[in-house]
């Protein structure tokens, strides 16, 4: 993105939407006060910030979460801001510009008023100052003081069994086709707190998983296939004769323990998790095994979820 001398001129007149990250360690309802005082600052000043998102929910994979949902892009939304928070005490990235419509949120080249502070306050005070010239036109009157979250919600299943198929004889599981170098295009990574503050380290650790999943394909080739999903229905998987699509959830603990249904678990964990599942491209259904395998980490998920599929094929002999 390009840095722009000031924020969009109608920004006070128009709908904007929020992308926002923490850093890791910040649990869910620290991250809604932040937001909410944030919120307050807007509705001070006339800036309609209708949504949020928060930035790690876009490292779940395979069209399970659903990015920007058709309600939301009806509300016209103009603008993007988005608030990086690299330390919570002293460090923050603020930029506010055009908002695209679509999954990146803006345009490559796109024009971004673009503030990194030690302090917001000070970042606040420039803006009123900016707001108060009358170059600004104000329209935006009624807006809320607290900010509404559009948190990840897994509706690309019709129903969740704590199962796994009973055989995978003659079966084919699809690997969405990930990314390998997300950074290198516009999207709502490139605001999360770790590309901010070590790009190499964050694209490496994708990379890193998009190989774990290319090795999987390639060393159980009867089993396992990696696919491009853009674009495909389960209609078009039906026909390349593929039965599962093997997803994971990254989310905060909360979240993955509310849009996962599992009895008798423990959920006592509050930091992001990540869950491993096969939807039936048949049926629609979610199988999220046998065992409640949800782990901070993700590669120990993966090979988790991919043990508990081991043991079903050995039963079976397959």
């Amino acid at each position: 993105m390009n840095e722009a001398f000031n924020p969009p001129q109608d920004i006070l007149s128009t709908k904007s939407i929020v992308l926002l990250d923490v850093p890791k360690g910040v649990l869910e309802g620290e991250r809604n006060k932040l937001a909410d005082q944030l919120q307050v600052f807007f509705a001070e000043v006339g800036i309609d910030a209708v949504v949020y998102f928060a930035v790690p929910k876009f490292n779940s994979v395979g069209g399970m979460t659903e990015q920007i949902p058709g309600d939301i892009l009806r509300r016209d939304i103009k603008h993007l801001i988005f608030l990086s928070i690299l330390d919570q005490k002293k460090d923050f990235v603020l930029g506010i510009g055009p908002f695209n419509g679509k999954a990146s949120f803006y345009d490559k080249g796109a024009n971004f008023w673009l503030r990194r502070t030690s302090d917001l306050t000070q970042v606040f005070d420039e803006l009123r100052g900016l707001f108060r010239t009358g170059s600004f036109v104000k329209t935006n009157l009624l807006i809320g003081s607290a900010a509404e979250f559009f948190e990840p919600s897994v509706s690309g299943f019709r129903q969740a069994y704590a199962t796994l198929p009973s055989e995978f004889v003659g079966k084919k599981i699809a690997i969405p086709k990930m990314e390998t170098s997300p950074l290198s295009k516009p999207g709502p990574l490139l605001f999360d707190t770790e590309a901010i503050l070590n790009p190499t380290g964050f694209e490496n650790q994708l990379k890193s998983r998009v190989n774990s999943l290319n090795l999987l394909a390639t060393s159980d080739s009867t089993l396992f296939e990696v696919i491009d999903l853009e674009n495909k229905d389960d209609a078009a998987l039906r026909r390349a004769k593929i039965d599962y699509v093997l997803h994971f959830v990254e989310a905060e603990a909360p979240n993955v323990y509310r849009f996962l249904p599992f009895k008798g678990r423990k959920e006592d964990k509050k930091e992001v998790l990540i869950k491993f599942f096969l939807r039936d491209v048949r049926t629609n259904n979610a199988y999220l095994g046998e065992l409640w395998d949800a782990d901070p980490d993700w590669n120990t998920a993966l090979n988790s979820f991919l043990a508990q599929i081991e043991r079903i094929r050995s039963q079976k002999g397959n």
